[in-house]
């Protein structure tokens, strides 16, 4: 039987070590606990949203936008040559005046100069070939039909024949080929114009698609706007523009509308061209920053908003307006756009707040505290 003192050393040893156990146990037990009470999703319905807001309201609305451009050749175009080859002749120079089908340079020729005389010879020798063996066909079929021949000397004679013209015929054809090779080395301007780049020198070796030049017919200029889709139904062909270029102070210019593109780039802008006008003593050079003005667009009574209320992440533009305590989403359509205020056709009514900070935050009913009151 065991002593009391033996059962109070086995008991102490297994006590301290159920105690760790347990204490282990209610920490890891806290722990879970409260890292599940962090992981549960926050409900943010119910918590207000900081927001700015402005009131819409009815005012004039005055456009009179500019819009920076270039000016540029009206039209322009690079100098290729079309066949491979080192450049023989050369005639153009920075500023030098040429006319459309001017033949400025050369290409190479004298390899297709000698194989051009090579098939001239052999064509001079297959037509004297082909005229031979057709006199043979001719006596052949003679002989055949007064019965002093035979029918196989006659066929054979006139397959003799058949291929010396096929023989005449190709060197013909070859002749052609050769002569475009070489009428192909020339070069030629493809429009009447001033040359503003000379990149190849003569002597040089170039293949199709190498620029050698450029040619700009700057006896017309052109300019380039790309404006909103607001303003690109305002404007129509043939209207006037005021153009001006801070480097002549004052001077102004005019531009009249030969194009507006159908079609809006991937910033929803659309381009127009403007043909410029120079009746002054100062005349405009290509690469000229310029500003170009269309005639002012006024709407006497134009319910406004600021732009930064308008959200447009939808297929629809629409805002978000401050009602009782709550964002409330509502569609617009908007018209005339000026500096950060835009025109709102329909959707809103005058002494609406609309939401202009903080809407990312928002979705339609959430509660919103005003900065801004």
């Amino acid at each position: 039987m065991e002593t009391p003192n033996k059962v109070k050393k086995w008991w102490l040893p297994v006590a301290v070590v159920i105690l760790i156990v347990l204490s282990i146990i209610i920490v890891l037990a806290g722990n879970k606990n409260k890292i599940d009470e962090a992981e549960k999703p926050v409900d943010r319905t119910k918590l207000p949203v900081s927001v700015s807001i402005a009131t819409a309201h009815i005012a004039a609305m005055d456009i009179n936008t500019q819009y920076p451009a270039l000016i540029q050749p009206l039209d322009e175009a690079l100098l290729y040559a079309q066949t491979s080859g080192m450049i023989a002749q050369l005639d153009i120079a920075l500023g030098k005046q040429v006319r459309k089908g001017q033949v400025v340079g050369r290409l190479d020729t004298r390899i297709l100069e000698i194989n051009l005389k090579n098939a001239q010879i052999s064509q001079r020798a297959a037509a004297i070939n082909r005229d031979k063996l057709a006199d043979d066909y001719n006596r052949a079929i003679d002989l055949y039909q007064n019965k002093a021949g035979l029918e196989i000397s006659m066929l054979t004679a006139k397959n003799n024949y058949e291929n010396a013209a096929n023989s005449y015929d190709n060197t013909e054809v070859q002749i052609g080929l050769i002569k475009q090779q070489i009428a192909n080395a020339n070069i030629v301007a493809p429009l009447s114009g001033t040359v503003s780049m000379h990149k190849v020198k003569q002597g040089e070796f170039v293949n199709p698609g190498t620029p050698i030049a450029a040619i700009a017919d700057i006896s017309k200029l052109k300019t380039t706007v790309f404006v909103d889709q607001q303003m690109s139904y305002e404007l129509k062909i043939g209207e006037t523009a005021t153009i001006s270029a801070p480097l002549f102070g004052d001077q102004q210019f005019t531009g009249k509308i030969i194009f507006i593109s159908p079609v809006a780039d991937a910033n929803h802008n659309y381009q127009v061209d403007l043909l410029v006008s120079q009746t002054g003593k100062i005349l405009l050079r290509g690469g000229t920053d310029v500003q170009v003005s269309f005639n002012t667009i006024s709407q006497k009574e134009a319910l406004q908003i600021p732009r930064a209320a308008i959200m447009t992440d939808t297929r629809e533009p629409y805002v978000f307006v401050a009602e009782n305590g709550k964002a409330i989403t509502k569609n617009i359509k908007t018209g005339l756009l000026q500096q950060n205020m835009a025109q709102v056709l329909a959707g809103l009514q005058p002494g609406e707040q609309v939401i202009t900070s903080g809407q990312i935050n928002l979705k339609n009913g959430s509660i919103v505290h005003i900065l801004n009151k």
